[in-house]
């Protein structure tokens, strides 16, 4: 089972570096309930790349789903899903009591229905089945570095660049999951005010992956080089405390559906 700073190293060698200090502790909460009970629904899984590096070390995923014009269509490449479903964004295309266990890592802050989404995921979960999700709340838009000098218009600005249509507070995750058919086994706030703002100046140093990905179609080109680069003890160090939920720019929850 991966150490946080593993997780980063991974993701290092392949993804920007904002990205890949989120995405390192957010595998690093998955790790727990590995291998997962099958079968297993990426809600939202994108390119894949996130559930290669969080699961594929114990589980294969039966089904990776998002909508078309994800990065779906990568997900292949990544040998982590048995099959990869394409979604109109509103009805998951499989039965009732389908599935043992959801996850979706970063996904709900984003979708259009949230109600909607959450009431697809429950329906498809066995009863007692799992919901494993990590969700961005308000606080997120407070702690940003660039808020401090710009202000609402910085969140503004940030919350149509990151497409973040459901930045709820913690409470309000928990009614919206609660008035789904969902049970709160845990929650687990893991982005302080210095690790958020940390995560949005690093935005900026990373700069040159998205001109390599533009010319190249590869966020990273020299792979190797990013344990020499990047101070992968430091940047865990900086990320690794949890903090009480409320005051957390993002959450981990475990559900459970009644």
């Amino acid at each position: 089972m991966n150490s946080q700073i593993e997780y980063l190293r991974e993701y290092l060698r392949a993804r920007p570096l904002f990205l890949s200090v989120l995405r390192a502790k957010e595998a690093y909460l998955y790790r727990d309930y590995l291998p997962f009970k099958k079968p297993v629904l990426d809600y939202g899984c994108g390119d894949g790349f996130f559930a290669k590096i969080a699961f594929s070390h114990e589980n294969t995923i039966d089904i990776g789903l998002d909508v078309r014009q994800s990065r779906i269509n990568q997900a292949k490449k990544q040998k982590i899903y048995k099959k990869t479903v394409n979604y109109d964004g509103k009805k998951i295309p499989f039965g009732n009591n389908h599935f043992a266990t959801v996850v979706s890592n970063s996904v709900l802050e984003h979708v259009d229905g949230l109600e909607e989404a959450i009431a697809e995921i429950n329906r498809v979960l066995k009863p007692g089945g799992t919901f494993l999700t990590t969700v961005m709340t308000n606080r997120w838009e407070d702690y940003l570095w660039g808020a401090k000098y710009f202000g609402n218009y910085y969140k503004i600005y940030m919350r149509k660049k990151q497409i973040h249509v459901n930045l709820l507070s913690r409470k309000e995750w928990d009614r919206m999951f609660a008035k789904k058919g969902f049970k709160i086994k845990k929650t687990v706030g893991h982005l302080d005010r210095f690790s958020s703002g940390l995560i949005d100046f690093l935005h900026y140093l990373s700069v040159p992956s998205l001109i390599s990905y533009k010319l190249s179609g590869k966020w990273v080109i020299f792979p190797l080089f990013s344990d020499l680069i990047f101070p992968g003890k430091l940047l865990i160090k900086l990320t690794k405390n949890n903090i009480a939920a409320d005051l957390s720019g993002a959450l981990f929850y475990e559900l459970e559906k009644k």
